[in-house]
């Protein structure tokens, strides 16, 4: 994937989101600690005055599986987690 194909601004318009999301889940649960700081670090990478592609999709692929993994019990916690594992995916061209 090139630069010009990944949408940075929508990627991070998507963290903001996945952000908020998870901030509404119970704060004492390990399992949305661990998302947490996945997302967090993401949120980092796409912040940064320099960009690395490669890391950047690296880190998506980690939240991307995450939440994969995750889905079960997140959406019955009410995430949408449906919604953004298909647009992560759309962005890494998994889908």
């Amino acid at each position: 994937m090139n630069k010009s194909e990944f949408d940075i601004d929508r990627a991070k318009s998507l963290v903001q989101e996945i952000s908020a999301n998870l901030a509404e889940l119970p704060q004492d649960s390990p399992k949305y600690a661990q998302l947490r700081a996945e997302v967090e670090d993401l949120k980092a990478m796409l912040n940064s005055a320099e960009i690395h592609l490669p890391l950047l999709e690296d880190q998506m692929k980690s939240v991307h599986g995450s939440f994969d993994r995750a889905a079960v019990e997140l959406r019955a916690d009410g995430v949408r987690v449906g919604i953004f594992l298909r647009e992560i995916g759309r962005m890494l061209g998994l889908d």
